[in-house]
């Protein structure tokens, strides 16, 4: 699945992310580094006691050490994006405005803005089959409780609407997953162009994660969950959060 909304990223990745800026559950202006190393690959290796901030919400190092790297993944490709507070930028508003939580999750820009982000996509080595992964860390599990309910309402009363380059994907609420050891889930279809883009949005107390692929609508497996890449992700940012 190629990273949905990008503004700006490094000719490294450019090409990787040009189709995916028609249409995709997550996007945002980011900025990568090379998959999985460096410093990424050094947060995760620090453990659960540093990241936090007072005791509480993981900051920025410590949601990016709760990031899979490739030890958690080794079979498959990372494409590690810049860490930060909002990941993305709002463009046009929504049409109808009640669809905007679903625009925003497109664009890494959720509503409330979270503390802390981190993002990046993951593909197995034998295939090109691309999951994007955004974590949100929040002050108060109250403002992450908010984004859940914001994105769940407008699964369920948005059926379509006009983004903010023009187009005008469909959106199909699906029945909630299994949160696994987080508190709650959400997930849903946008549908644009004969590509289905399925999200599936997961908070574990103040913090979230956002996982999103895509496939052709006619393709018999076309929403089948990448759960080897969910469930690894959902177990690293609890045990590390402490909130498993």
């Amino acid at each position: 699945m190629r990273v949905d909304g990008l503004r700006r990223v490094p000719a490294a990745v450019a090409m990787l992310a040009a189709a995916a800026l028609l249409a995709g559950c997550g996007g945002g202006d980011e900025e990568s580094t090379d998959g999985g190393s460096g410093a990424a690959a050094e947060s995760s290796r620090k453990g659960t006691s540093e990241g936090k901030t007072g005791g509480g919400p993981l900051d920025a190092a410590g949601l990016e050490s709760a990031a899979v790297a490739e030890a958690d993944l080794p079979d498959y490709t990372f494409t590690v994006f810049k860490q930060g507070t909002v990941l993305g930028t709002k463009g046009k508003p929504a049409d109808p405005a009640a669809c905007q939580p679903i625009e925003d999750i497109r664009l890494r820009s959720p509503e409330p803005a979270p503390a802390a982000a981190a993002a990046r996509s993951v593909h197995p080595k034998t295939d090109i089959q691309e999951t994007e992964i955004a974590l949100y860390a929040y002050a108060k599990a109250a403002d992450a409780e908010e984004l859940l309910t914001r994105v769940r309402e407008a699964a369920k009363g948005c059926t379509g609407y006009e983004d903010d380059m023009g187009l005008n994907p469909t959106v199909t609420a699906l029945a909630d997953p299994d949160p696994g050891p987080g508190d709650e889930a959400v997930a849903y279809q946008r549908e644009l162009s004969g590509t289905a883009h399925w999200c599936q949005v997961v908070r574990s107390g103040p913090h979230v994660a956002v996982f999103s692929w895509k496939s052709p609508v006619a393709n018999k497996k076309a929403g089948e969950a990448p759960d080897e890449v969910i469930t690894a992700q959902l177990k690293k940012l609890t045990e590390t959060a402490g909130t498993g």
